[in-house]
């Protein structure tokens, strides 16, 4: 697993409150919060306008 680095952010309470509401009804029981914001990352960066950026200024060869 590769390393993993904290990030913080501000949501609406309301999208808060459904988004651990629907962790809390899904019947996998080792999901987190964390697993759902790095899932939500991933689809976001997923997306073409994202991926045409990524690919143009080569962001996936870079390291941090």
């Amino acid at each position: 697993m590769a390393d993993k680095e904290e990030i913080r952010g501000y949501i609406p309470a309301d999208l808060r409150r459904v988004m651990r509401a629907v962790i809390a009804l899904r019947m996998d029981k080792d999901l987190s919060i964390g697993d759902v914001l790095e899932e939500a990352i991933a689809d976001w960066l997923d997306k073409p306008e994202n991926k045409d950026l990524i690919e143009r200024h080569r962001l996936r060869d870079t390291s941090d």
